[in-house]
């Protein structure tokens, strides 16, 4: 199988309540997503157009996170558990892709330039 991969940035605020430290105050952070996604070549030459890629991850994600407040999309907002609820809206969203066979390979989301979250499918 051929995989490919668009990386998206995005701003966002959050709050971790439960914390003890300086996060449990309200800070902000310059995120990046790469989306990795896993398909057969068709005859367009491609597994997935990347505009449609990014329609689809603009859609069910970066309109509604985008410069908000995380602590209003995700409980807990940590970079965690944004993947797990991305990955499950990810998948979702690419078994709707019209004529096309379309897994989620991986999913990283960048908190920090040195410090990301990271959900790789199994084998």
């Amino acid at each position: 199988m051929i995989s490919v991969c668009k990386i998206f940035e995005f701003q966002a605020a959050h709050f971790l309540p439960l914390y003890e430290g300086n996060c449990k105050n309200m800070h902000g952070h310059s995120y990046k997503l790469e989306v990795e996604v896993e398909g057969v070549i068709d005859s367009t030459g491609m597994i997935l157009d990347f505009s449609k890629l990014k329609e689809i991850v603009q859609e069910i994600f970066l309109d509604k996170i985008d410069h908000s407040l995380l602590n209003d999309h995700f409980t807990p907002p940590t970079a965690e558990y944004m993947v797990v609820v991305m990955v499950s809206l990810l998948k979702d969203a690419l078994k709707q892709v019209p004529d096309k066979k379309l897994s989620l390979r991986r999913l990283r989301l960048w908190e920090t330039s040195n410090s990301y979250a990271e959900w790789r499918q199994n084998g």
